[in-house]
C-alpha cells in the first residue's frame, strides 16, 4: 500500500507540475474543470448520496454553469467573495456538528446543492489564479503542503487538545498552531522576495494565513461528508490515495480566499 501510494503521489506531483507550468490559461481552466467539476462533482454526488441519475444531471448542470462562467467572465472578486461566504457558513456547521446530528438526514438535498456552491467558485478562482500567474498556483499548493507538514510534526510531538474530535480525532490545536507558524514563515519569505509595498504585504500575509486556516475547514468538511455517507474515501480513482476530493478538499476551500486576496493586492498596488 505504501509503495502504491508513493508511486501515485510522484506521478500526480509530476503531472500537476507540468500542467501548471506548460498549459495556457484556457487549457489549464478546462483541465481543471474536468478534475474539479466533473470528477470531483461525481464523487461529491456519491458522498451526498445522490442517485446515479441525479449525479449525471448534476454533472451536466455543473458543466453548463462552468462554461457560462468562463464565457461571461464574472469579476474574480465576486466569485471569490461567494466562496468565502460559503465557507464561512460551512465553518458554522463544522463548529456545531455532533455525531448524533440528524440535520443532514432530515435535509437530504443540502449536500447536493452545496456541491455547486463549493466546486464552481473553487474552480473559477483556481483558473483565475493561474491567469494572474502560474506561480500563484504553485504558491497556493505550497501553502497547503507546508500547513500539512507543520500540522503533522507539531501535532505528533506536542498534540494533546483535539481540534475537532467529532470529525477528525487525529487533528489537534497544537498541530493547527504549527501549521500557521510554518506557513507564516513561508508567506513572509514570499513577501520579502517580492519586495511588496506595506499595504500589499499586509494583504499577502493576511490572506495566506486565512487560506491555510480555511483549508483545514475544507479537509474537515469532507470528513463530515464521508462520515455521513459511511465511507472512508471519496472514491478509488487514485490508487493508495482514495478519490479526487480526498486530494483537493483543502484546495477547494483555500483557492477562493487566496485569489480574492491577490486581486485586492493588485487593487492596493494600483
Amino acid at each position: 500500500m505504501l509503495k502504491q501510494r508513493v508511486i501515485t503521489g510522484v506521478i500526480l506531483a509530476l503531472l500537476v507540475t507540468l500542467g501548471i507550468y506548460f498549459l495556457n490559461s484556457f487549457w489549464f481552466a478546462h483541465v481543471s474543470l474536468v478534475i474539479i467539476i466533473l470528477l470531483g462533482g461525481w464523487e461529491w454526488g456519491k458522498l451526498a448520496q445522490a442517485s446515479e441519475a441525479e449525479r449525471w444531471i448534476g454533472l451536466g448542470l455543473g458543466l453548463l454553469l462552468a462554461e457560462a462562467m468562463w464565457f461571461l467572465q464574472p469579476p474574480v472578486w465576486l466569485i471569490g467573495s461567494l466562496g468565502v461566504i460559503v465557507w464561512s457558513v460551512l465553518l458554522y456547521h463544522l463548529f456545531h456538528y455532533r455525531q448524533t446530528t440528524t440535520y443532514y438526514q432530515d435535509n437530504p438535498h443540502f449536500f447536493k446543492i452545496l456541491g455547486f456552491l463549493v466546486l464552481l467558485p473553487a474552480w473559477y478562482s483556481l483558473a483565475k489564479l493561474h491567469d494572474l500567474h502560474y506561480g500563484d498556483v504553485f504558491y497556493l499548493i505550497s501553502l497547503i503542503a507546508f500547513a500539512d507538514i507543520g500540522a503533522y510534526f507539531t501535532g505528533k510531538k506536542l498534540g494533546s487538545i483535539k481540534l475537532a474530535p467529532e470529525l477528525s480525532p487525529g487533528k489537534t490545536r497544537e498541530g493547527m498552531s504549527g501549521a500557521l507558524i510554518l506557513t507564516f514563515i513561508w508567506a513572509y519569505i514570499g513577501f520579502w522576495f517580492q519586495h511588496l509595498g506595506f499595504g500589499q504585504g499586509l494583504l499577502w500575509m493576511l490572506f495566506s494565513l486565512l487560506a491555510v486556516a480555511i483549508s483545514v475547514a475544507g479537509d474537515l468538511f469532507e470528513s463530515m461528508m464521508k462520515r455521513q455517507a459511511g465511507v472512508k474515501d471519496s472514491g478509488r480513482i487514485l490508487p493508495g490515495h482514495g478519490g479526487i476530493l480526498d486530494r483537493i478538499d483543502s484546495l477547494l476551500a483555500a483557492a477562493p480566499i487566496l485569489t480574492l486576496g491577490l486581486v485586492l493586492m493588485g487593487a492596493a498596488g494600483a
